[in-house]
């Protein structure tokens, strides 16, 4: 008897196809030519290998292309090869938690493991200029971001960003961005408990499909945010190319993980090549939600000229 062939969901990511027997509802579906080199996202069961191991917080390294990953509160995932997610332990967990842990921490070591490092920033397009927004986490990422889309700008991506240097090219991730409740009441954003990042934490998915632009873009401008608690009016510095780089570096999402397997030299080499193409500023900002417009006119002033 003919053996039936599974359905497989199409979505893209980065650049890439993502193929997923099970609908993953907060990607961008994948039309027309699968691209090449995809990636397979699968559901099920898997035991530990007998290689010798490496913990570095949730994450064990088995070695560069092999690595485990166990939040607390998430699923089982192992990342292989940069080009397969297997998902484990996921049945009490909803779409969004599901896509908080597989498209958050386990996509960005496998971007690691095809050799294009995510730094930890968003993206917007918006008169004509593509703006990266870099900065640790509680920099307030995702709030400018989703400011900027208020403003009329198009979402490419919010908390992880890939770019090949070689193009200057930023590539779309996903059609959502992640606020803190705080945010979303002061951006007047509503907010869905079905879209809940995690259980027990005030923060949300919130769909922005009809602002995603599904087409790289050629980066313009690179800020890193720093909240500065004194400050009582935004300010920006730009970086020399060596600052850019150091800091680049030390802002490659999961970068110690991605050390920690022996990547560090090709985190250093893509925050350089980054840093040489593209303008990076220094934003400091203060904690008030009254500086936020003064903060968004800021940064469209700012010169992206190389």
């Amino acid at each position: 008897m003919a053996r039936r062939r599974m359905t497989l969901h199409r979505y893209h990511v980065g650049g890439w196809s993502v193929r997923s027997p099970r609908p993953l509802p907060y990607l961008a579906p994948d039309v027309g030519p699968e691209r090449p080199d995809p990636i397979d996202i699968t559901f099920g069961a898997f035991d530990p290998p007998a290689a010798p191991t490496r913990t570095v917080g949730p994450f064990t390294i088995h070695g560069p292309d092999l690595i485990d990953l166990h939040p607390p509160g998430g699923p089982r995932l192992r990342i292989r090869d940069g080009r397969a997610i297997i998902v484990a332990d996921d049945d009490n967990l909803s779409a969004a938690e599901v896509h908080t842990f597989l498209f958050g921490p386990a996509f960005t070591i496998l971007a690691h493991q095809r050799g294009r490092p995510p730094l930890h920033a968003g993206a917007v397009s918006l008169d004509g200029r593509t703006i990266g927004i870099a900065g640790n986490s509680g920099a307030g990422k995702s709030t400018m971001v989703h400011a900027l889309v208020q403003r009329g700008a198009r979402l490419l991506s919010d908390d992880q960003l890939l770019i090949d240097p070689a193009t200057r090219l930023a590539y779309p991730a996903y059609p959502s961005a992640k606020l803190w409740a705080a945010s979303a009441e002061q951006l007047a954003v509503p907010t869905d408990d079905d879209a809940r990042v995690k259980h027990g934490f005030d923060k949300f998915h919130i769909d922005l499909g009809d602002t995603f632009l599904d087409a790289p873009q050629p980066l313009d401008l690179l800020l890193v945010l720093a909240p500065t608690p004194e400050l009582t009016a935004p300010e920006a510095r730009r970086f020399t190319r060596g600052e850019a780089t150091a800091v680049l570096s030390r802002l490659t999402h999961y970068g110690e993980v991605a050390s920690a397997a022996g990547r560090g030299g090709a985190m250093l080499q893509h925050a350089a090549a980054i840093a040489a193409q593209v303008p990076v500023y220094r934003v400091a900002r203060p904690l008030d939600f009254a500086q936020f417009d003064a903060l968004i006119d800021l940064v469209l002033s700012l010169d992206g000229e190389a």
